[in-house]
């Protein structure tokens, strides 16, 4: 879930900067028409900037905008970086070149770039010398990659920073605000956003720095300014247009897409075939495998070649004879088991005058003739959208194997079976190993994948395990009646299933403990009221239980030994503690749940009821204080009491709801296991589980909740939909 917890983090990060624009974000709605034409004006002008970091990757994404009339592009320096590739896109999406670095100015971080084609009318340039103090002041830029962002402020100082002139902001200021410009009410641009200091503060450049840069040029070609990961003329020539090849430690990286049908990418060797009879072999790995990239053979250009290539998984061979769809022969598509997705694979071609045949990792997979096109230049393809790397490009009258003979493979895998774990392999063994040469790399990294899923597969059917005695065990406490099990040990249980070193035996201890405690309090109290009051005084005061309001959705507030721990939880988690130490002290005390909400009730016999929110503080409430807290009309006859099955089945609710908004696939699975444990006739529920069985892999599990679904029927159940997917998965033997 790694990634998944990435992207959610980075989505909470623009939330949080949302929130902080709040008071600073212009609208349409609610700026003057004056600052609303000044928005509309300055955006139009300003553009996101994506470059490329020494790996290849994205380094970032920053700001810059359009000056004057001659197409010329302003940003910072460490924006674009020193010699690298980078895109200019448009509020609309539409990309440009650059064509020229027209002037860099290191010290200062400035670059001026002249795009190719139209460029958007450019902003006017204002005289820094006279800002002054409090003058309010805009930017639009690319904050956290949300693009065109408005942000206002003020000036707040000019200031000198390590010698260089700068202009103090008090503005939000994130990363892609760099290279934004800096207007003032007028729209002038006044200076260029260069660094983010402290939450809401920043530095421009003074926007004469800009002119005196823009007064001495120093124009130099894009092709002469992309030196980092260029590729060598001398061994290979990109034969079409669009997209992007670089080379970095020995690899060539392919990204983007080609002009043409299928966005296919062509580089070509310039090393010509050596004759009818001979080989050409590289490493490949997709990014996605729904892309795709391989070798090209006998070409004649960038239209006319043969290909071979992964693709969706399998293995194409394509005749191409010119740009067109219809001018494409795919000869044949074979699935290989030997294809590894995601990681390097070796393919090679061998051709015997018109014969041609097609191997991945050692392993023929396609052979046959074809006479269409003779002999030319080998090299590179992509096609779509994914990247791909290559790496190992050779070609020969004959190549040696990068793949062991079999006998070897079954030798290097027994010398790698001998290796002791708790000490280092020996030097006899490494020696012995490295005689094989450089084909045992691949070897031993194939052995080391396939222990790795087998590893996977025990730790996951280690989790299965776990889950599985943990609803043992909450099958057989739900088992008494309704009214006797012991719902701080069943509500502990949740919490185990995603903690398995939980020990659930001393949060007990400490509950009895807390209880003795209180009773120890409570001697010689007799009045209800009295007794409830200093039940009240010592969840309060004395153990400090309080609701958690800074991090409501935060799973640690549903589990009880969490919340036992730190103090602090939802409103059914506290009162789930509250009710038991009640039950222990003998004060009568009763769950009710209501929308959004959970509160507790007094009932002391023949006495006075009394509604308590214990999540703010036990503080005694009315009807209506809980109808607001609900967000809906109630009534007395709406307050029912929940059972302990039904607290415990408003707990695990929750858990699911924090799984689907986190996206938690597998955290969201333990809990509708854990919900069917406690409701057993839970139909939405169980049609949920059996959707998201269907949907990884569980397809046996997944019929088993269908054919219950389809025995009892249940209302509010599409039996439609449950049958189709029943019908589906019966198709597929299941």
């Amino acid at each position: 879930m790694n990634i998944e917890n990435q992207i959610f983090r980075s989505c909470l990060s623009a939330l949080v900067l949302l929130s902080t624009l709040e008071g600073g974000v212009s609208s349409a709605q609610d700026a003057p028409a004056a600052i609303e034409s000044l928005i509309r004006q300055t955006r139009q002008s300003v553009a996101a900037i994506t470059s490329s970091g020494r790996d290849g990757g994205t380094s970032g994404v920053g700001s810059g905008f359009f000056v004057g009339s001659e197409g010329y592009l302003v940003t910072n320096f460490h924006v674009t970086g020193e010699g690298r590739p980078f895109t200019i896109t448009l509020p609309g999406g539409k990309k440009l070149k650059p064509r020229e670095i027209i002037a860099v100015d290191r010290e200062s971080d400035l670059i001026v770039v002249k795009v190719e084609g139209k460029a958007p009318k450019g902003l006017k340039l204002g005289d820094s010398s006279m800002i002054r103090t409090g003058q309010e002041v805009l930017t639009v830029g690319n904050p956290l990659g949300l693009n065109n962002s408005v942000a206002r402020g003020v000036i707040a100082e000019e200031r000198q920073l390590e010698g260089r002139d700068m202009i103090q902001v008090a503005m939000p200021i994130e990363p892609g605000n760099s290279g934004s410009p800096l207007v003032d009410e007028g729209g002038r641009v006044i200076g260029i956003i260069a660094i983010k200091s402290a939450q809401s503060i920043g530095f421009a450049i003074p926007s004469n720095t800009l002119k005196r840069l823009l007064a001495n040029p120093d124009p130099m070609s894009i092709k002469r300014w992309l030196r980092i990961g260029s590729l060598d003329k001398r061994v290979w020539e990109v034969a079409t247009p669009g997209g992007s090849w670089r080379q970095r430690a020995g690899r060539l990286i392919s990204s983007g897409t080609g002009t043409g049908f299928g966005g296919r990418m062509v580089c070509l060797s310039t090393a010509k075939e050596p004759g009818e009879t001979f080989e050409v072999s590289v490493d490949v790995k997709l990014e996605d495998e729904a892309g795709a990239a391989g070798l090209v053979f006998h070409s004649s250009g960038s239209d006319r070649h043969y290909g071979f290539y992964p693709t969706n998984g399998a293995l194409r061979l394509t005749r191409f004879l010119g740009p067109t769809l219809f001018e494409w022969t795919v000869l044949a598509t074979v699935p290989c088991p030997d294809y590894q997705p995601g990681e390097w694979n070796n393919i090679r071609v061998k051709i015997q005058a018109h014969e041609i045949t097609c191997s991945v990792n050692g392993t023929e997979v396609i052979s046959l003739e074809d006479q269409e096109l003779g002999t030319g230049r080998a090299g590179l393809c992509k096609f779509r959208t994914p990247s791909a790397e290559f790496r190992r490009f050779k070609i020969g009258k004959e190549i040696p194997s990068p793949i062991l003979a079999a006998g070897d493979r079954e030798k290097v895998r027994k010398l790698a079976s001998e290796i002791d774990p708790r000490r280092p392999p020996s030097p006899e063994i490494v020696e012995s190993l490295a005689g094989y040469g450089a084909p045992v790399i691949r070897e031993l990294k194939a052995r080391s994948r396939e222990l790795e899923k087998e590893a996977f597969r025990i730790k996951h059917l280690s989790t299965l395990v776990h889950q599985r005695l943990i609803e043992k065990s909450l099958a057989r406490i739900l088992g008494k009646p309704d009214d006797d099990f012991n719902l701080v040990h069943a509500a502990l249980l949740l919490s185990k299933a995603d903690n398995p070193d939980l020990e659930t035996e001393p949060y007990l201890r400490l509950l009895d403990r807390f209880a003795e405690e209180l009773k120890d309090r409570l001697d010689g109290v007799s009045a209800p009221e009295e007794r409830l009051k200093g039940l009240i005084i010592y969840f309060n005061s004395d153990l400090g239980f309080r609701g958690s309001r800074m991090e409501y959705y935060s799973k640690a507030n549903s589990f009880l030994n969490e919340v036992i721990d730190d103090r602090e939880g939802l409103s059914i988690s506290l009162a789930v503690l509250f009710i038991e130490l009640a039950r222990k002290a003998g004060i009568a005390i009763e769950g009710i749940g209501v929308p959004r909400h959970f509160i507790v009730r007094h009932k002391p016999p023949g006495g006075k009821t009394s509604l308590i929110d214990v999540f703010d503080k036990c503080k005694m409430i009315t009807l209506e204080d809980a109808a607001r807290l609900s967000g809906t009309r109630l009534a007395e006859a709406d307050l029912v009491p929940g059972s302990k099955r039904d607290i415990l089945e408003r707990m695990v609710r929750n858990l699911i709801n924090v799984a689907t908004l986190e996206q938690d696939i597998q955290a969201l699975m333990r809990y509708l296991d854990l919900a069917l444990v406690i409701r057993a006739n839970s139909a939405i529920d169980r049609w949920q589980r059996a959707v998201l069985r269907s949907r990884t892999g569980q397809p046996a599990g997944a019929a088993s909740d269908l054919d219950w679904l389809i025995e009892n029927h249940p209302e509010g159940i599409d039996q439609g939909s449950v049958e189709s997917l029943r019908r589906r998965l019966r198709a597929q033997g299941f």
